[in-house]
């Protein structure tokens, strides 16, 4: 979930860019096809306009005044003069290479004098530039020298204008959309562990009304939870005094074998209760830095669990836990294996990372478990199956669910499979 942010903003990116690059080329492609089609009217009665100013006065500060006004090249020759807006320029290689194809004569009328005329339209590559008209020995020539600077004013006003609107869009969606996304996933992060203190106050109705949801859901859960426990300490309390009144009572007995077997239960029934609230507890602790090799070795240092146990150190990490409670997950499969597998041969322990992962191993040289069960293997109260049993003793069924209870609540998965060596192999990952 938490890409969903990510992935929001990425689309709502690309997709302005992509919607700018569509408007953009658009409207270059119908500039373009403007800009190459034929004179259009309003064009031919422009030229036409400058021939009769030129044709009435063709004095050079005449023609400067057109060229300079608008931006034009021209250039007039006449009764063997010539007059040019900018020598320069045709005698340059620019005008030299303009194409000369004839006018059409859709547009522009021919100047009501005698006399036979040629008129040519000018061309850099597909688009027109200027007209060339001749007349016996006249000879007029206009052609624009304009940047496009307009056009490209054009173009950048309507880049910046879809960027603006899209960087706005983009504000809303992270504002209204990603941000709360990111704020519920947090609080959904954040509830398990009893850290959540508010939901997001912001975002479109519909994430109001998720966020509403939201929260009448973490009220039930809470109020769930707490009757669960308070149920809990009541039963506790209540089965104790009834329990320790018993254990009392027979103790004041006569030493039977029938004493002593009573004593046994009520001693199992007691760890029993004792092993139910410690599920409870254990879902709830501080959390800290913890070298997993360092804690292993003292680990093991520290506790003699009566068989061989093998420390296989491949790769270090650490993870946020607490050592506390990951010393009862390592005391109960120590337990476990104790009596379910070949004390002689013991247990391999090993640790190592796998990707992004750390990985604690812990393989036993028993008789391994049926497919059927190994799925069963972490409920509560399950007991196993008896042909792996080593001994005559009768276990709560709580200590691998506690082992399950602890690893989930610091963000790590246990699992069970066979081992190579034919025992149970029982996995921690942690992120």
């Amino acid at each position: 979930m938490r890409k969903i942010p990510l992935k929001l903003v990425l689309v709502v990116a690309v997709s302005a860019a992509i919607i700018t690059l569509l408007l953009l080329t658009l409207f270059f492609v119908r500039f373009q096809e403007h800009r190459q089609s034929t004179l259009n009217p309003a064009q031919g009665r422009f030229i036409q306009f400058l021939l009769r100013e030129i044709a009435t006065d063709s004095s050079p500060e005449t023609v400067h005044r057109l060229a300079s006004e608008y931006k034009l090249h021209i250039l007039v020759q006449k009764a063997g003069s010539t007059i040019s807006s900018d020598p320069k320029y045709f005698l340059s290689e620019t005008y030299l290479l303009l194409k000369r194809e004839p006018w059409p004569g859709r547009h522009l009328r021919r100047p009501n004098q005698p006399g036979p005329s040629e008129m040519f339209i000018l061309k850099e590559g597909k688009a027109p530039v200027g007209i060339e008209v001749s007349r016996g020995p006249n000879r007029f020539v206009l052609v624009k020298y304009g940047d496009d600077s307009r056009v490209r004013r054009m173009a950048f006003l309507v880049t910046f204008s879809v960027v603006v609107i899209l960087a706005f869009l983009f504000f809303l969606v992270k504002r209204w959309l990603a941000d709360p996304l990111s704020e519920l996933e947090t609080a959904i992060r954040a509830f398990p562990e009893g850290m959540y203190t508010g939901e997001p106050i912001h975002g479109s109705g519909d994430l109001r009304r998720l966020f509403d949801a939201f929260r009448e859901m973490k009220e039930q859960v809470r109020q769930t939870v707490s009757d669960k426990e308070r149920l809990l300490r009541d039963v506790s309390h209540d089965l104790k005094s009834p329990i320790t009144r018993m254990r009392v009572a027979v103790e004041m007995l006569p030493a039977s074998p029938i004493r002593d077997r009573i004593l046994k239960d009520l001693s199992e029934l007691q760890g029993l209760v004792n092993q139910v609230l410690d599920v409870q507890r254990r879902k709830n602790f501080r959390r800290e830095r913890v070298q997993m090799e360092l804690f292993l070795s003292e680990f093991l240092t520290s506790h003699e669990p009566g068989f061989p146990v093998q420390l296989d150190i491949r790769a270090p990490f650490s993870m946020r836990g607490n050592q506390e409670q990951l010393s009862r997950v390592l005391e109960n499969l120590l337990d476990n294996s104790g009596k379910y597998s070949d004390t002689t041969r013991g247990v391999v322990i090993s640790c190592y990372q796998d990707e992004s992962e750390g990985v604690v191993d812990f393989s036993d040289s028993g008789n391994g478990v049926g497919e059927d069960l190994i799925a069963r293997i972490f409920d509560p109260f399950f007991k196993g199956d008896e042909s792996r049993r080593q001994d005559i003793q009768n276990g709560s069924g709580l200590g691998l669910a506690i082992c399950k209870t602890i690893v989930e609540a610091m963000d790590g998965d246990i699992r069970a499979e066979a081992s190579r060596s034919g025992g149970l192999l029982i996995q921690m990952r942690f992120p």
